[in-house]
């Protein structure tokens, strides 16, 4: 396998594309008057079941990925709520006017990614048979097109593509056949932003990535929460493939995914070339499979064993000239092998695919039953055996995708969406959708966009977050990565309007926007029930000292737990108020003499424990820095007095 970080990518001609999908933080759905709201894990109101056919797309023809989504012939079940899903989500009325502050939201994020904006919206549906939206469609509409966005000072990338459209559901779980889709999510307006190929390196993917993540999240009208914003990669080198891989959580994921997808589609292309010496053709693998169930009556191996049992069969297939090519690594752990058994159970669920190139004695296989095998399908030392376990109408579709997948290798790597994976490899998800299954919304009309509306948009435009930065970390000697990771979580905004109200430390405040929520979320504080108001009223009760930075945890967690209540209510219940430092004195004075044996026995030392003592008197109503010099003062007098 070749070693990544020896690769010299302008040489293989790496191109990758990435796909931004950003929720949009509006009142309502996109299409409908439900509230813009995820309901956890909360039991559904309602329940329903649906199955999915592939339909024509306007070219006449049927896009392939919805063909092989068909195949797995699942059943989906979708679960409601009343509070924010409507008939209009199940597909049972047509779609109300499209939300225009969405719209609105929309055309900002245009102008500020210097796209050319259309002058109508024109809804399109996108279909989709995988179950994700229960119409078989999703709604979408181009907002503009050919803009850039610089992701460092010497190279911008194209945007190719911005659209306005509605997210689907999210998954809920699996069973046989069976896949369960929660509604709440369906409809939430996002937007998606599409490169061009234009990145030409692992790390410049990461920096794209990350700068249209921080220009969403700077407008301060997108969404915060964990699993708002997704991206997508497309990613190809020269002779292979261009391969989507989604669900790529994390940013610094982004390299080390395209650095081995390019291992991945370089080791194909290594195994078609090897295929093509061996003289293989599409013709070499026409042979049928055979049921040899016979021969595993009493085998050793336990899970073919119950398989058999339970009625389900084996069947084998001897793939000609294929010796060892199947245990070739493709990425780091996975080899080609595990390639094509990983499609084959992504579309028929069946999970038993062995094949001769694998240590066969970990299944415990007798000498005896190997050899049978060979003699039954009539293998040489030159060829190659596949075994399947299952049903005979998951059989037959089984060895047809394995069959698909051979005479695929034969051209290097096929087009296809694959799944993101922790490990920074990746799994077969589906074939790569094409642009067939896209149509005009008969049911929507023209959304017409006025030079009036784009003029009053214009004029109201946030600076760009990375002049934001820049000036912050000039004149508040804010951090880079601080401001990076606030402009990320979306409050580059908020940490402005607390600079308006505060003059103490800005330390205070990034580290209150990054530490604390993180602490209170660690703690299982629901962290999306804070507002920005709460944030900014907070520093400046701090500034008119009628509180301590100590009580800035307490009461966030307080309104976390309380959402109805208010900083006022936070700051009674928890008997938080301000404290002169005479109040302060006479309490430590007060507790002096409990440690006078302790003062005389590790002088300053003793320092610590006092402190302990006193703050929990005091903690939240007066600044700890204060206490601290407090207690440091009267310990030195105390120990003057010991002395005299």
């Amino acid at each position: 396998m070749p070693n990544a970080s020896e690769y010299d990518y302008k040489k293989l001609g790496l191109k990758c594309g990435i796909e931004i999908h950003q929720q949009l933080d509006t009142q309502t759905k996109l299409f409908c008057a439900c509230n813009n709201t995820l309901r956890g894990q909360n039991p559904p109101d309602y329940t329903l079941i649906r199955t999915f056919r592939p339909v024509l797309g306007e070219e006449g023809s049927f896009d392939p990925a919805m063909l092989v989504e068909f195949k797995k012939n699942n059943l989906v079940l979708y679960e409601g709520f009343t509070d924010c899903t409507c008939t209009y989500d199940i597909d049972e009325t047509p779609p109300f006017p499209c939300n225009t502050e969405a719209i609105d939201i929309a055309l900002e994020i245009g102008l500020l990614l210097n796209v050319s904006l259309v002058d109508e919206l024109h809804v399109c549906r996108k279909n989709y048979v995988d179950g994700s939206v229960p119409a078989g469609f999703q709604r979408t509409a181009i907002v503009g097109i050919n803009g850039d966005i610089p992701i460092s000072e010497h190279k911008n990338i194209g945007i190719e593509l911005l659209c306005l459209e509605e997210d689907s559901c999210r998954r809920s779980g699996e069973k046989e056949n069976m896949i369960q889709f929660r509604l709440d999510r369906l409809g939430i307006p996002l937007v998606e932003v599409t490169t061009a190929p234009d990145i030409n390196e692992p790390e410049e993917a990461r920096l794209a990535a990350l700068r249209i993540g921080i220009l969403l999240r700077s407008t301060g009208k997108v969404k915060k929460i964990l699993g708002a914003i997704r991206q997508d990669l497309n990613v190809s080198i020269k002779g292979g493939a261009r391969i989507e891989i989604k669900g790529v959580q994390k940013l610094d994921w982004i390299p080390i995914l395209i650095r081995n997808e390019v291992t991945r589609q370089l080791a194909l292309l290594d195994i078609r070339n090897e295929m093509l010496k061996r003289k293989l053709t599409p013709t070499s693998f026409t042979d049928n499979p055979l049921d040899i169930t016979e021969i595993f009556q009493e085998t050793k191996c336990k899970f073919v064993r119950n398989g058999v049992k339970k009625g389900k069969l084996v069947w084998g297939w001897r793939v000609p000239n294929m010796h060892a090519l199947w245990g070739e690594e493709i990425q780091e752990g996975r080899r080609f092998g595990t390639e094509i058994a990983s499609k084959m159970g992504s579309i028929t669920g069946l999970k038993g695919l062995i094949h001769s190139d694998e240590v066969l004695s970990k299944y415990q296989f007798s000498e005896s039953e190997i050899l049978d095998i060979k003699k039954s399908l009539k293998c040489d030392e030159k060829d190659l055996f596949v075994l399947i376990l299952g049903k005979p109408d998951r059989l037959f579709q089984a060895f047809e995708i394995v069959r698909d997948r051979l005479i695929k290798a034969l051209e290097g790597v096929p087009e296809e969406t694959r799944k993101a994976l922790e490990d920074g490899n990746t799994e077969f998800l589906r074939e790569l959708h094409g642009a067939k299954r896209l149509y005009p919304d008969t049911d929507s009309r023209e959304i017409p966009i006025s030079s009036e509306k784009l003029k009053q948009i214009q004029a109201n435009l946030p600076r760009y977050p990375w002049e934001v930065m820049k000036e912050f970390e000039k004149r508040y000697k804010i951090p880079h990565e601080s401001l990076e990771q606030l402009t990320l979580d979306g409050n580059l905004q908020l940490l402005e309007e607390i600079l308006k109200v505060y003059s103490g430390k800005p330390t205070i405040i990034v580290s209150t926007l990054l530490e604390t929520i993180k602490t209170l979320r660690r703690d299982g504080k629901e962290v999306e029930n804070l507002k920005d108001s709460h944030f900014v009223r907070i520093f400046e009760l701090l500034e008119k000292k009628l509180i301590a930075k100590e009580a800035i945890e307490e009461i966030l967690a307080y309104l976390c737990d309380q959402p109805q209540s208010t900083i006022k209510d936070a700051m009674q219940t928890m008997d938080i108020t301000s404290m002169s430092i005479e109040e302060l004195r006479k309490i430590v004075q007060s507790l002096m003499p409990s440690f006078v044996s302790l003062i005389r026995e590790r002088q300053m030392g003793a320092m610590g424990p006092i402190m302990g003592e006193v703050m929990k008197e005091v903690r939240g109503k007066i600044d700890g820095k204060i206490v601290s010099q407090v207690v440091k003062s009267e310990m030195t007098n105390l120990l003057k007095k010991e002395e005299e």
